[in-house]
């Protein structure tokens, strides 16, 4: 690689590193909040909510690596021509399309980086993401409970006189009907709730356990030290959960099940074709954005112009393809339109990067 395209590679790569970590730290920290209380409160490690933001990272990633990109290439290419770079570039015999090469080739390595999250880590991420969220709202959602209060949470109550800042529980009090062969009737001075392998355990000290057996109505009294009250459900087969399209694999949804209706075909098809098409969005943009920002004059009080004309182009290719997609929907003959509006948007970009003759 030759010097200017390193320089111009290592600049964008660094720009673009950068303002996708300050997105994805804000999209976290604003996530995070709505949790801390929560957390807080039930006892649930902090590291389970952690993962579930990892989860929804290749998702996100998708999205607002184009737009990250878009971001970077038009804050370096104005600082370049604010300094006068892109003209000295230009003085040197170099053509439009060789100054962008660099940057043509950072923009397909994240398209191929987009195409690997497309085709395999979101799906994964967003299935583990809803199970997880399934084994939270199912065993941790109802662990909140306020002391003198009588909580009922499936066949299974739960009381305590009194609770510390540290989640500490004292004077608990459980009666447990999930089991249909027997009841149990639990006692303790103290507790605490700790969440271990995706399950809710009370720690009790200092208590009676009654174990009254429906068939022989005889009960059974228990005293201990310590004892450990598993307060989660019984786990649920997977199996019997009906996947939503962006949490299948390419290959599962090329070959739907034959009971799927009419609707959910539709949901296919459209799912199919953004998964070919959103890892284009970083190529796509790249384009139009040096396109219009190579385009005109350059002036050391920067590009104004043509950095507002590449954000509304940009926008405009998105709107298109958004908009492909509800035709999609509709009937497969409009397949062809999101890809004729990147082949479209990438002639034309290609096209003014061009030399003039």
């Amino acid at each position: 690689m030759k010097l200017y395209a390193k320089y111009l590679f290592q600049k964008t790569s660094l720009a673009f590193a950068a303002i996708i970590g300050v997105l994805i730290l804000l999209i976290w920290f604003s996530r995070a909040i709505g949790f801390v209380k929560y957390v807080t409160e039930n006892g649930v490690a902090l590291s389970k909510f952690f993962y579930l933001f990892v989860l929804i990272l290749p998702w996100l990633l998708l999205f607002i690596t184009p737009v990250s990109l878009l971001a970077a290439i038009l804050l370096i290419f104005n600082r370049m021509s604010s300094s006068n770079e892109i003209t000295i570039l230009k003085n040197s015999g170099l053509t439009k399309l060789q100054i962008c090469r660099p940057i043509i080739l950072l923009a397909t390595i994240l398209s191929i980086f987009c195409f690997a999250i497309s085709f395999y880590l979101m799906p994964y991420a967003n299935k583990e993401l809803r199970l997880s969220r399934i084994n939270i709202k199912n065993n941790y959602t109802s662990l909140s409970f306020a002391p003198q209060t009588f909580e009922t949470m499936k066949n299974l109550t739960i009381y305590a006189r009194d609770r510390d800042e540290k989640n500490q529980l004292f004077g608990i009090l459980i009666h447990d009907k999930r089991n249909p062969n027997y009841s149990l009737t639990i006692t303790a001075q103290s507790g605490r709730i700790l969440v271990e392998d995706k399950s809710a355990l009370l720690y009790m000290e200092n208590g009676t356990v009654q174990k009254f057996n429906y068939q022989s109505h005889e009960s059974e009294i228990l005293n201990f030290d310590s004892y450990v009250f598993n307060l989660t459900e019984n786990n649920k087969s997977d199996s019997s959960l009906r996947w939503k399209t962006g949490e299948l694999y390419l290959s599962e949804l090329l070959n739907p099940s034959e009971d799927l209706e009419k609707s959910e075909l539709e949901k296919y098809r459209v799912e199919i074709n953004q998964r070919f098409t959103y890892p284009l969005l970083p190529i796509a943009f790249a384009l139009i954005s040096m396109a219009m920002v190579m385009s005109g004059q350059f002036s050391r009080h920067g590009n104004l112009t043509n950095t507002l004309v590449a954000i509304l182009a940009s926008a405009a290719f998105l709107v298109l393809t958004i908009a492909s997609y509800n035709l999609i929907a509709l009937s497969p003959y409009f397949i062809p339109l999101p890809y004729l509006n990147f082949l479209l948007f990438l002639v034309l970009s290609l096209k003014m990067l061009e030399p003039k003759k």
